[in-house]
């Protein structure tokens, strides 16, 4: 059976593909894989949540489960906290599969959320960050930008890394390897639909044990709602002067941000490039996960 192979080396301002050389992996280590804006930060939250036990766990996820191969965090303050660490190991990345090491002992979880979504999910985001490095994103005419975004080609390390392709080749290099028992697909769309019933999904996968009840508590720790209103456990980076504020992190939270505000022909140019990367049914499900699989296939 075909392993994943890391055969891109993802290097850019932004993401040091060396640092996979110097990482040496533990039984049980958790990678959390998502494009950004995807659910990132509510991934950790709820792993964090299962791993400790209980909903009044007063862990920051954001500070024990770092990005790995991001240049901005010292490598050797990280390891040296990842290496203390006794319980079950959450590590974050935003790189695509054929970017980092499978390891056969490890469990990847790959989350993935409606483009469009994601679009207006990283304009808040680029303007409620301190340092305005990704300002540009948030272009005044928002369908220009949207319509850049949608057309942009592939670039192999791109160091702005903000395009529809992105996301796509991102999921592709995931979905390619989805019958391997230690990766896992999910979808933001289906975790809001049903947030119990998907922590005990994360929870079967990471094979902690917990009585329906903690679980009910757990879901209702991880809700969008709470996880604003205790923005500082939650937000990466929290405390640390980096946005401008820490609740607006978690701004929305929710689908179909664009309707209302993308005109016919925005929606227009992205449906054809979409048609272009993906088949309909891999749409259908990128877009909207489960729900957009029904629809699709309808049942009787």
């Amino acid at each position: 059976m075909a392993l994943p192979k890391r055969i891109i080396y993802y290097n850019s301002p932004v993401i040091d593909a060396s640092r996979w050389d110097k990482f040496e992996p533990r039984d049980g280590d958790v990678f959390i894989c998502t494009p950004p804006k995807c659910g990132t930060t509510w991934t950790q939250a709820i792993c964090a949540l299962l791993i400790f036990g209980h909903a009044d766990s007063e862990v920051k996820p954001g500070v024990i489960s770092p990005w790995l191969d991001a240049r901005h965090f010292p490598w050797d303050e990280m390891m040296g906290m990842l290496e203390a660490q006794t319980h079950k190991r959450l590590i974050k990345t935003h790189t695509p599969l054929d970017g980092i090491p499978y390891f056969p002992n490890c469990t990847y979880l790959a989350i993935y959320r409606d483009p469009r979504d994601v679009y207006f999910s990283a304009r808040n985001h680029a303007t409620n960050q301190q340092n305005g490095k990704n300002a540009h994103r948030a272009t005044k005419d928002i369908g220009e930008g949207f319509r850049h975004w949608t057309r942009k080609p592939y670039l192999e390390g791109d160091e702005d890394n903000f395009s529809l392709v992105s996301i796509v080749h991102h999921y592709e290099t995931f979905k390619k390897f989805a019958h391997l028992p230690n990766l896992h697909m999910f979808h933001y769309g289906d975790m809001k639909r049903d947030l119990r019933g998907n922590v005990e999904r994360f929870s079967e996968i990471l094979g902690t044990v917990h009585p329906a009840a903690a679980i009910a508590e757990m879901a209702k720790a991880a809700s969008f709602e709470n996880m604003k209103k205790n923005a500082a456990q939650f937000v990466p980076g929290a405390g640390q002067g980096r946005w401008k504020d820490e609740g607006r992190f978690f701004n929305r939270g929710t689908g179909n941000q664009w309707q209302g505000v993308l005109s016919a022909e925005d929606m227009a140019v992205y449906d054809a490039r979409l048609r272009e990367l993906l088949p309909t049914a891999e749409t259908a499900w990128l877009q909207d996960g489960r729900a957009g699989e029904e629809k699709l296939n309808p049942g009787p």
